[in-house]
């Protein structure tokens, strides 16, 4: 248990020297505003509504020059349209698609917070010592292809569960923990915020979760649950 504590302390430490150096980060009330509005019902696991406690969209406002000028977020943009959002549905992979995820590699790998990170990889031998070799690394953990169920064809990785977002059956969302996609999902009316909900014991505006109800292909889309410190990093 004191190996785990401290390990969790060695880890918090790096997280916040990456969040301190990344010179990339939007920064709040000068790049974006987002408006809470009021504190939303329970999301029911069988419910498919949520009580709407937000008239309006969650972001007020996002510098989208400045977004879109930052090559990290660019090519990172690039590549959330490379998906089938559904599950069990087979991921077909382009040679456009392979050279999005290669210069998106290539532009985190630039920063400064992906090299404290690889240098802390390589204390730990869980990194290889070459960029390239890192890199190629990077690229098998979150692109490559896996099915979700034995015997189906490839429909899912890791960057698509983690960043893009998935639909299972059209009425649970998974994954999603980003919030460039929500913003641009909501901008385009794909997502519809239905307020907050705070934890207990908890009064730090990064612990609100935010219950969302998603607009796919399918009329009625369960409601799911967001944590928003996951999606206001960078």
């Amino acid at each position: 248990m004191a190996h785990g504590k401290a390990l969790n302390h060695e880890l918090s430490k790096l997280f916040n020297e990456m969040w301190d150096m990344d010179v990339n980060r939007l920064m709040p009330g000068k790049d974006y505003t987002i408006d809470l509005q009021g504190k939303a019902g329970a999301a029911q696991q069988a419910d498919s509504a949520v009580q709407d406690s937000a008239a309006r969209r969650l972001f007020h406002s996002v510098n989208e020059e400045r977004l879109k000028s930052i090559k990290t977020f660019a090519t990172f943009i690039s590549l959330l349209d490379n998906y089938e959002t559904s599950t069990g549905v087979a991921e077909v992979v382009t040679q456009e698609e392979i050279a999005e995820n290669n210069c998106f590699l290539d532009a985190i790998l630039e920063t400064e917070v992906m090299k404290l990170a690889h240098e802390y990889l390589l204390k730990k031998n869980l990194a290889k010592a070459n960029l390239t070799d890192f890199k190629y690394q990077l690229y098998d953990i979150w692109f490559q292809l896996y099915a979700r169920k034995e015997g189906d064809r490839p429909d899912s990785c890791g960057f698509e569960h983690v960043f893009v977002g998935e639909t299972r059956r059209g009425k649970q969302i998974l994954g999603l923990h980003n919030w460039v996609q929500f913003y641009l999902q909501e901008k385009r009316n794909q997502i519809d915020y239905k307020g907050y909900v705070t934890r207990k014991n908890k009064t730090r505006v990064r612990t609100t979760r935010v219950p969302l109800q998603i607009r796919q292909m399918e009329p009625e889309v369960k409601a799911v649950v967001m944590n928003q410190g996951t999606m206001m990093q960078s």
